[in-house]
């Protein structure tokens, strides 16, 4: 993209060439610095920074699980007999 827009090209132009739609490169651009000041190089450091990663999953002591809840309740062919209902 840095070279189509040193180049002069539009964002449909580029778009077209990239096989992407005119508003996302549109908004690549702005969200860059816009046509004078982008540059692939930091544009791709700051994508990369705003991906999604997978979160660590919680551990079953963790402090999202409920405080009633204990590991030794499950078994691997589902719920124990005795399963305490879920508070409301």
């Amino acid at each position: 993209m840095s070279c189509g827009i040193a180049a002069g090209e539009s964002a449909r132009q580029l778009a077209k060439r990239l096989g992407r739609s005119p508003s996302t490169v549109s908004r690549e651009i702005a969200r860059n610095g816009g046509r004078d000041r982008y540059r692939a190089a930091s544009a791709d450091a700051v994508a990369y920074g705003r991906g999604h990663r997978p979160s660590r999953p919680n551990s079953p002591n963790g402090p999202l699980c409920a405080p009633w809840w204990r590991p030794g309740w499950l078994c691997v062919r589902g719920l124990r007999p005795g399963w305490p209902s879920l508070p409301i």
